[in-house]
């Protein structure tokens, strides 16, 4: 069985990814890249918009728990 997502894990993968400024969705998806392919396809549904701060993912991403 497949462990669900959470937002540590999406967290960790995206750790640093916003310290020179906005990143877009693309951005992302790079910086998850070596990540599980269920955080990926999570990430994949991300609207095409920039995000300047991990806060506004988790406001695109709500369903997604915190943690196990």
């Amino acid at each position: 069985m497949t462990e669900d997502v959470t937002r540590i894990e999406i967290a960790d993968h995206l750790a640093g990814v916003f310290a020179n400024g906005a990143v877009t969705k693309h951005d992302l998806l790079i910086a998850a890249a070596d990540a599980r392919v269920e955080v990926r396809d999570v990430l994949a549904e991300l609207p095409d918009r920039r995000y300047t701060e991990l806060r506004q993912v988790w406001e695109d991403l709500p369903r997604v728990p915190v943690g196990a």
